[in-house]
């Protein structure tokens, strides 16, 4: 089996064995073993497309066409798994492939909270390659990379240096990835700007805090210019990811005025071309930048820089109208664009991933049939919920993506093309990642653990959301009340599924690595559902009371010590001072 599914397979009777083993510990020493290797012809046929290939496997070895390096890579790709899954024999075949998408793209949120350690990264840009992504994004707006000329707002703590992204940068480049630099310039700056130094330079009334910088000063442009002057000489991409999204400043407090005589959307395009000029005269990259603030001002878009992608995002069930709507505008208009649908994973503890299937799945079929130039999964956390989810709750969205992204296949009808896909991620999962275990299922199931809860919630899941809440608050904004969803019914099943999961998973020979973030994940939704059993009114005695507090001083030391083994240590006492909040009140009943 080929993941994601190629164009066309044909196979033939017969089986090849090579004549010298290949090596084969990962993808990458395997290309390069076929380079080197006698028994694989690499010829070039300059009619296929970039990353296009067509790969025989007959009597006499292997032959690969491609038209460029690109083309053989994803070609080897192919190869890898055949030759993995045969144990080193492979049978006979034909392969001809080509990708749905020309960028296809994983952006990883390391800004709030949970930064990676450079191995940790290194693991899942060998999933990326093996799933054939060509595009990778590190979302920064907090303080995850140490800015050379900025050494003042890492000081105290390790994080990514820019000879650990240089390094990152060349382990894509060897696996024909992108790695694109992301800095949010706009709204999203509430890190620099509570800065004493940078205060002034917010749009605020000096109480309320939009975490806008405000792009009317030269102070503020002047910042930006050096922050990218700190940041992107350690990438070789040729594009950057400026952000933009969620400005909430843009029309307030010291904008207002001007925006009143000239529009937010004048404002904001303004900001946007200057930027983008800049880092295209000082840098020679081109810009990224969120749709969000500007798709409905389709006047001032006819400005946008045309070396400029707009990323083009929604991530619920209910966006796909909306979506359609904007992908129609932006083919019409012939501005280049991604699709950029999530994994769903903030405020979930586990993922949502029926949502986040029907949202990849909708992105991609809208983005081929509007001409869209690429798609990127994203992966966030929220600031408040401390990133508590690590990475393997991601790992079924983004084999999914890659599937989709590389081959969407015909346009699904209902849900059968749907669970075939999700049954494929799952296989390749087992055998690529988990060592030939079934586990991915059990991934899916606790995915959708939220079915249970009394209601769907959009942004989160109704345990993810109201963990790192006080015990005596019982809503989450407008999107629910538990005080109006009954009694505990609901969450006795959450608690009963995730149980009987979590000890089916336990038995199995996975390596302790994965078996410890899945009971991390799996034991918060259990603390959190029998939270919100106590929320509800649920009437609980000291004896349980205990219980929950031992649970929560287990589950502390189980996501410290796996937190400090795959990330950087600055970050972990987010989620941990929301479990000693929640240990604190408990406590505080027991006194009583």
């Amino acid at each position: 089996m080929i993941f994601p599914t190629p164009k066309a397979y044909t196979a033939h009777e017969g089986t090849y064995h090579f004549k010298n083993k290949m090596a084969d510990r990962d993808l990458y020493a395997f290309y390069l073993a076929c380079l080197t290797s006698g028994e694989i012809v690499f010829i070039k046929d300059m009619a296929l497309e970039k990353e296009a290939y067509t790969l025989h496997i007959e009597e006499t070895g292997v032959r690969i066409l491609s038209s460029c390096d690109e083309g053989a890579f994803r070609a080897v790709t192919s190869l890898f798994q055949i030759y993995k899954r045969g144990n080193g024999e492979i049978a006979f075949a034909t392969v001809s492939d080509r990708p749905d998408f020309e960028r296809r793209a994983y952006m990883l949120d390391i800004s709030r909270g949970r930064m990676p350690k450079p191995e940790t990264i290194k693991r899942l840009i060998d999933l990326l390659a093996l799933l054939k992504y060509n595009e990778f994004q590190l979302y920064m707006e907090n303080f995850c990379f140490a800015y050379p000329l900025f050494p003042e707002v890492t000081e105290g703590f390790d994080c990514l240096t820019p000879e650990d992204i240089k390094e990152l940068d060349a382990y894509c480049r060897d696996r024909f990835i992108d790695l694109v630099p992301n800095q949010n310039c706009l709204g999203h700056m509430g890190a620099w700007l509570e800065r004493e130094e940078y205060k002034a330079l917010e749009v605020s009334d000096g109480k309320e805090r939009t975490f806008t910088i405000n792009p009317l000063l030269p102070e503020a442009q002047e910042l930006l210019e050096k922050i990218f002057d700190s940041l992107l000489p350690s990438f070789s991409s040729d594009s950057v990811n400026i952000g933009l999204d969620e400005a909430y400043g843009l029309g307030r407090f010291q904008l207002e005025e001007y925006c009143k005589k000239h529009g937010k959307d004048t404002l904001f395009m303004e900001h946007l071309c200057r930027v983008a000029d800049y880092i295209r005269k000082k840098h020679g990259k081109r810009v990224q930048f969120w749709s969000d603030m500007i798709i409905g001002y389709p006047e001032t878009l006819a400005r946008l820089p045309k070396d400029a992608t707009l990323l083009e995002w929604g991530y619920e069930l209910r966006n796909e109208r909306i979506m359609e709507g904007h992908c129609r505008f932006l083919k019409e208009k012939g501005i280049r664009f991604y699709m950029c649908p999530s994994c769903n994973t903030h405020f979930s503890l586990t993922g949502r991933f029926e949502v986040s299937a029907y949202n990849i799945r909708t992105s991609a079929e809208l983005g081929r049939m509007y001409g869209a130039k690429g798609c990127m999964l994203t992966d966030w956390s929220m600031d408040q919920e401390g990133h508590p989810h690590s990475l393997i709750w991601s790992y079924l969205p983004i084999a999914l993506g890659g599937q989709h992204f590389w081959n969407i296949e015909q346009e699904q009808k209902g849900l059968i093309m749907e669970t075939y896909f999700e049954r494929l991620s799952e296989k390749f999962l087992d055998f690529f990642i988990f060592g030939g275990e079934s586990i991915s299922k059990h991934l899916h199931r606790l995915g959708n653990y939220h079915l249970l809860e009394p209601e769907r919630v959009r942004l989160g899941t109704m345990c993810g959301m109201t963990l790192w809440q006080p015990l005596d608050k019982t809503s989450y904004g407008a999107f629910f009340d538990l005080e109006a969803c009954g009694d505990a019914f609901y969450f006795n099943n959450v608690i009963r599924y995730v149980n009987e999961i979590l000890e089916e998973v336990q038995a199995l020979a996975v390596d302790k690595m994965y078996l410890q973030e899945i009971a991390v994940g799996a034991t918060s939704v259990i603390l959190a559902a029998e939270l919100c059993k106590l929320r509800m009114g649920e009437e609980i005695g000291e004896e349980k009371a205990r219980a929950l507090i031992s649970l929560i001083e287990t589950l502390k030391g189980e996501f410290e010590a796996l937190w400090k083994a795959q990330n950087y240590e600055e970050g972990v006492r987010s989620f941990l001072g929301i479990l000693d909040a929640r240990q604190a009140e408990l406590e505080k009943m027991i006194l009583v």
